[in-house]
């Protein structure tokens, strides 16, 4: 019975290990998700957008080896088209689009 119960540990040790660190990083990401979802809104609130639609969403999460990059085409309830842009921890920028050139772009990123 104590074999048993040393094997038991010895497997299970390494699988409680390697879930804290899922958890861990899922917690992080989404963090760092509501961080950049709340200076986007910021900034769209100082432009008096309260209602938007994401037509593009690329987010490339920050790794070790990796800059976080954020890349967002927005459309608002006035038909206004925007540009958010971020990379690694500086501020985001927000940008009015041409309604052309944002739906070109949607296409490509699509």
């Amino acid at each position: 019975m104590e074999t048993l119960l040393k094997t038991l540990a010895s497997g299970v040790t390494p699988l409680l290990a390697i879930a804290l660190v899922f958890l861990a990083y899922r917690h992080n990401m989404k963090k760092w998700r509501s961080k950049i979802d709340a200076e986007l809104q910021a900034a769209l609130s100082g432009l008096g957008v309260d209602c938007y639609t994401l037509i593009v969403d690329k987010l490339t999460s920050p790794s070790t080896n990796r800059t976080a990059d954020v890349y967002r085409i927005l459309h608002d309830d006035q038909d206004r088209y925007y540009l958010f842009i971020k990379t690694g921890e500086h501020p985001g920028v927000l940008k009015p689009l041409p309604k052309e050139r944002a739906l070109s772009a949607a296409k490509m990123h699509g």
